[in-house]
């Protein structure tokens, strides 16, 4: 059953004891109770880079020594004599307010490290936990893994994974469902990918995919594998899903960081296709002003040189200027309820709205993605701090054939 954070948030913490890591239906035990804090800490750190795996610590009340790998007491397996206090379990964190459940994580236990803190008076296990990225980086697309349906948790089957041509979507869905990951969420690619080698990882084709269609990858916080095609952010900033701010009817934050520097400028992308010719997208404007800062792309996955230089353009021309960039933004939801649907609700790639304004009395507002997600909360304290960290959103479109490089523009499909 769930506990109560205060009178507004009950949490809820379930490990699936009784159920290998890929089994399509997961048997969940509630320990609530034993919760002490946790902390998530999910994204990447910019628009550019890779999302990183999630790095999440869960710690749980081991008075009675029931989450201790050696114990025969709790979660325990007496038929084939062994306990269930095993790396790879899966483990779920859910807040509910206001009539709403929200997952904050979905992944899978580590490591359950047991620590005698209080001169070895007390003990708690300090749960290291992660999301799929750990398992797809663990199997190859035709070497050794998990394969749902056949194997047994710690043995070792061969991946089939039948490859043409086709959408990227599609191929991440190939992938995903050959390794036997069931929780996906994939929005429709626009351009087509090449067969991959099968020595890569599952983790790495994925990745692999997501760079040929410039496009998103990375694990909702209820476990989802999600891939957003290039244009799903293009075509999601019409209404920010959170204003925040200091202002009447903004949801206020306690603190602010940002930065405007050089240090995010991109205005030349040299991108190259396995079996293509190098395309290179070049801001001159920006490399007058600022100096050459190239990205180099190399063994995309593309199927056509036009689509190669498409993106590099639309690289160049969303990262060829500086831009102050709203590093992070820090809240603290018990001390404005109006904070909790958010702090709860909002994941990975949505689009806010931030509002500051200056000692000079002067009001700057900004349009954003949420790039990296933070929660710190002691249940025992009852101190909740949520923090994310954000990049500028890309506005308007480039529409291929049409628009002008270097035009206040960004590039979409038609």
């Amino acid at each position: 059953m769930s506990v109560p954070f205060d009178s507004n948030v009950d949490l809820t913490v379930e490990i699936a004891f009784d159920s290998n890591p890929l089994d399509s239906t997961q048997t969940f035990t509630d320990v609530s109770t034993y919760l002490r804090r946790f902390s998530i800490n999910r994204g990447r750190a910019t628009n550019l880079a890779d999302f990183n795996p999630a790095a999440v610590t869960v710690v749980l009340d081991n008075t009675d020594n029931r989450f201790s790998p050696n114990q025969t007491t709790h979660y325990y397996d007496a038929t084939n004599n062994r306990t269930k206090v095993q790396p790879l379990k899966r483990i779920r964190i859910k807040a509910a307010y206001g009539g709403s459940t929200y997952t904050l994580f979905h992944g899978f236990v580590e490591s359950f490290p047991v620590n005698y803190p209080a001169q070895g008076s007390d003990s708690e296990t300090k749960l290291q936990c992660v999301d799929a990225f750990k398992l797809f980086n663990n199997a190859t697309l035709n070497g050794f893994g998990w394969q749902l349906g056949i194997s047994k948790l710690g043995t070792t089957t061969r991946l089939t994974l039948t490859q043409a041509q086709e959408l990227s979507s599609v191929r991440a869905k190939n992938i995903l469902d050959s390794f036997g990951y069931t929780n996906q969420a994939i929005s429709t690619g626009q351009l087509q990918v090449q067969v991959q080698p099968e020595t890569d990882t599952v983790l790495a084709a994925l990745r692999a995919v997501e760079l040929a269609e410039n496009g998103t990858f990375f694990i909702a916080a209820n476990g989802d594998a999600t891939f957003r095609d290039r244009n799903y952010r293009l075509a999601n900033t019409t209404t920010p899903e959170a204003n925040f701010g200091q202002g009447v009817g903004e949801l206020n934050y306690v603190d602010i960081k940002s930065s405007y520097d050089d240090e995010k400028i991109v205005n030349t992308v040299q991108r190259t296709r396995t079996g293509g010719t190098t395309q290179i997208a070049v801001s001159a404007d920006s490399v007058d002003r600022f100096g050459s800062n190239v990205l180099v792309q190399s063994g995309t996955l593309n199927t056509q040189d036009s689509d190669v230089l498409s993106i590099a353009e639309q690289i160049t021309v969303a990262n060829d200027i500086p831009q102050t960039q709203i590093e992070a933004l820090s809240f603290a939801p018990r001390e404005n309820v109006n904070l909790w649907a958010k702090a709860l609700g909002l994941d990975l790639g949505s689009f806010v709205q931030a509002s500051v304004t200056t000692t000079a009395s002067t009001t700057e507002t900004y349009e954003l993605f949420i790039e990296r997600i933070k929660h710190t909360v002691d249940a025992r304290n009852k101190t909740w701090n949520w923090q994310i960290g954000l990049s500028p959103a890309e506005t308007g479109a480039w529409i291929l054939g049409v628009s002008k490089l270097g035009i206040d523009t960004n590039i979409s499909y038609t």
